[in-house]
């Protein structure tokens, strides 16, 4: 009986040890299992060789520092690439960083969250009222403002002293600058005078207004056939073919490698390139504003980030992402080492920025230019109104055909479309 007694509780005593050991969890499976798997954003953009360590390190950043999600930025080409991707519907991401103009068609497909509630009165009164409204639909908001720029003129002013050209004072008018152009033109070594891109709708409204100091766009229609707009799109041809101080047939990837090897004088680009170029050429670089006209506005172009429909806790988890992205630091770091220019007043106001300016005067111009500006904000259709003028102008200034004849048939197919802007 008294063996009975023993084995019994030893029995007992081993089973409870196997059930201790079994609910406890040990010191490996602790080291396992924590920390907890992050849930992955996926964030689609267009950023790409002349900015793309900026995002890289923002996105890092982020990851680091962030316990429950993990961002996964993925490069999809230019912004029509990224627009065509995004209506294949396939994979489709988190947060996809689009320009302002394609935010009509995407709301009527249905793609957008409408993230008006998630915005703070703190980062809603940051930002000036007319970026709140080149991402807003009908009073709801579908995008966050995010990298806005325009149309500026960097110029390489070895080329220019050796060519003998003073120039103290930014040109104000087209002739002024094709006074520069031909004395750069004399130039022994034979270099390339001036370069203007003017492959997309809004590169050729930002040229054709600062040359004609007309409005493209008039009472809801885009006009492009008119005498000045003829005359403006003759002169770039003549600049190619007759004149022979741009250089023909060049992407804009293509132009700024000529001016970045000193073979180009002046260029026309975006302000969102300013600290690449800059840091890159092994010249003196100055930046001039377009010449422009009291009545006519710069043109700004602009990116925002949205967030794509999905469940109420992905959507807010997204907009953390988007809110660190463009915070006061971000903000600084975007416009002090890319030269897209702040859209935030506390950084447009701070000090940290006055005293940037005192060695990086060139980032001043965008800045100036930025709060001018107009942003190009049109409506469902744009893409087909963009195909229409990018054929236009490959048939002026890729084959040579009259600008003229050219104009009116696209004007003739625009019209047709029946768009109001």
């Amino acid at each position: 009986m008294f063996y009975r007694k023993v084995l019994f509780r030893m029995y007992w005593l081993v089973s409870i040890s196997m059930v201790l050991f079994i609910s406890t969890p040990s010191a490996y499976s602790k080291k396992r299992d924590t920390p907890h798997k992050k849930n992955e954003l996926r964030f689609w953009h267009f950023i790409g060789t002349y900015n793309k360590n900026i995002l890289i390190s923002s996105i890092n950043t982020f990851n680091e520092t962030n316990r429950l999600t993990l961002v996964k930025g993925i490069f999809k080409g230019n912004e029509e690439d990224i627009y065509l991707k995004l209506l294949s519907r396939e994979n489709l991401p988190d947060i996809v960083q689009i320009p302002v103009h394609f935010l009509p068609t995407l709301k009527e497909k249905d793609y957008l969250a409408d993230i008006t509630s998630l915005i703070t009165n703190k980062l809603k009164g940051d930002i000036s009222e007319k970026f709140w409204n080149s991402v807003s639909i009908q009073e709801r908001i579908y995008g966050i403002p995010f990298l806005y720029s325009v149309n500026i003129l960097f110029v390489n002013q070895h080329m220019l002293r050796i060519s003998g050209v003073k120039q103290e004072k930014v040109p104000l008018t087209w002739d002024d600058i094709m006074t520069i152009t031909g004395k750069i033109k004399q130039n022994p070594r034979n270099k390339w005078a001036l370069f203007i891109p003017i492959d997309t709708m809004t590169q050729f409204i930002s040229f054709a207004q600062s040359y004609t100091g007309k409005a493209v766009i008039q009472d809801g229609r885009i006009i492009i056939d008119t005498d000045e707009i003829t005359a403006a799109m003759v002169f770039l041809q003549n600049l190619v073919y007759q004149y022979e101080i741009m250089p023909p047939k060049i992407s804009v990837d293509e132009g700024v490698a000529s001016f970045l090897s000193g073979n180009l004088g002046i260029m026309s680009t975006s302000s969102s390139i300013l600290v690449y170029t800059e840091s890159n050429l092994p010249y003196d670089m100055n930046v001039w504003h377009l010449p422009s006209h009291k009545n006519i506005p710069p043109v700004v172009t602009g990116s925002c980030l949205v967030i794509l429909k999905s469940n109420q806790k992905r959507e807010r988890e997204a907009f953390k992402f988007i809110e660190n992205l463009i915070d006061y630091d971000n903000a600084i770091t975007w416009h002090t080492h890319t030269g897209n220019p702040s859209i935030r007043t506390s950084v447009k106001e701070s000090l940290d920025l006055l005293i940037f300016y005192e060695d990086n005067p060139n980032h001043m111009a965008s800045t100036i230019e930025l709060e001018k500006g107009e942003i190009y904000n049109p409506v469902v259709g744009y893409m087909d109104v963009n195909t229409i003028i990018k054929k236009a102008l490959e048939e002026i200034m890729i084959n040579g055909e009259d600008p003229d004849k050219i104009l009116s048939e696209a004007q003739a197919e625009i019209n047709k479309l029946d768009i109001v802007f």
